[in-house]
């Protein structure tokens, strides 16, 4: 069972989507959890029905579970207490017992990545506190196509991939599904465009000898 925590709706396409829809045909689960599902903030943001429209509906694509949504304000996470932010995450962990959990790279230009990635990496250490929860495989960072490339170099960690997963044939799948999502692709040369999404996946693919790829920074693995 694959968890996939993110800050917003459309991290989870943009970072998982094409690993996601490889896992989900092999018949594996993926739930996502979205700590901010309302993204009041969100420039050219559809109305609240709308908004969750595009939500189930780019999950569905891609044959994910209906997403899990938080309540947690949009670009002021940092504002929230960090305990609150662990102790939702490890309410879904608790829920869906995932062996491999996916989340965002703590070097993202967007500050709620970064506090999400530091309180799922410490939710992801709950099994070790309990008795009653089975070890975690292992925990992966993903990258956001205008987030983690956006991130300035020499002034924090960057995205350093280290786990590549073969996406060739899902890519466009992905693509189909970020659409579905009202205004956030954009036109080339931006992050989110047609384009960059299948360029970055052809960059990945040829960094390990694939197709195409979606990378991933592996920083805990419990078996070989």
């Amino acid at each position: 069972m694959n968890l996939v925590v993110v800050a917003h709706p459309d991290d989870e396409i943009l970072g998982f989507g094409a690993t996601g829809a490889k896992l989900s045909l092999a018949g594996e689960n993926v739930q996502v959890v979205i700590l901010c599902g309302n993204v009041d903030v969100r420039i050219l943001r559809p109305d609240d029905a709308g908004l969750y429209d595009d939500i189930v509906t780019a999950n569905e694509k891609l044959g994910f579970g209906i997403p899990v949504l938080g309540s947690f304000p949009n670009i002021r996470m940092n504002n929230v207490d960090h305990v609150d932010l662990v102790q939702f995450i490890e309410s879904q962990i608790i829920r869906f017992t995932p062996d491999r959990i996916f989340t965002h790279h703590p070097g993202d230009l967007n500050n709620d990545h970064l506090q999400v990635s530091r309180a799922c990496m410490a939710a992801a250490r709950l099994f070790q506190r309990r008795n009653d929860l089975k070890p975690l495989e292992s925990l992966h960072l993903m990258e956001i196509s205008s987030s983690s490339d956006w991130a300035y170099p020499g002034v924090g960690d960057v995205f350093t991939p280290n786990t590549f997963v073969d996406v060739t044939g899902f890519v466009d799948l992905k693509i189909e599904a970020l659409k579905c999502y009202r205004n956030v692709m954009r036109d080339f040369p931006h992050s989110r465009s047609t384009e960059a999404i299948n360029g970055l996946a052809a960059y990945r693919g040829g960094q390990c000898g694939l197709g195409y790829a979606e990378a991933f920074q592996t920083i805990f693995r419990s078996t070989v």
